[in-house]
């Protein structure tokens, strides 16, 4: 098992295994007063407000997100969207993003050291 800071390094690190084509702009900041994960963009120049967590993730987690998203769209960066990183999202949970217009994306411990695997890099060497 890995920690959230050990998350968060390896998606700096290696973007792509939240979706091909991103690249990390900022990392661990306030944006209209939220604390934010990873700021990402896109291929298309559209950014996400990156918010990680590891499971347990939980419904009080969802509420949380969803008061963040709320409080980035209606303050100084509308054009933010939220994407929720965990290494299991359940269903629940997903349809509850889902309802609420965030994207999600669930990465296993397996697909990231499959990943650092293929890329010869020792990260969690030892986690």
């Amino acid at each position: 098992m890995f920690t959230k800071a050990q998350f968060e390094d390896i998606l700096c690190k290696y973007p792509e295994l939240m979706s091909p084509g991103l690249t990390v702009r900022e990392r661990d900041f306030v944006l209209h007063g939220q604390a934010v994960d990873i700021l990402v963009v896109d291929k298309y120049k559209k950014r996400f407000a990156v918010q990680i967590r590891v499971s347990p993730i939980a419904s009080e987690h969802a509420s949380e997100i969803i008061s963040h998203q709320n409080a980035i769209l209606s303050g100084e960066a509308p054009g933010v969207n939220m994407l929720v990183v965990s290494d299991k999202m359940p269903p629940h949970l997903q349809r509850t993003f889902e309802h609420n217009g965030i994207a999600w994306k669930e990465i296993s411990e397996f697909q990231i050291r499959e990943h650092l695997t293929k890329k010869n890099d020792n990260m969690m060497a030892g986690s």
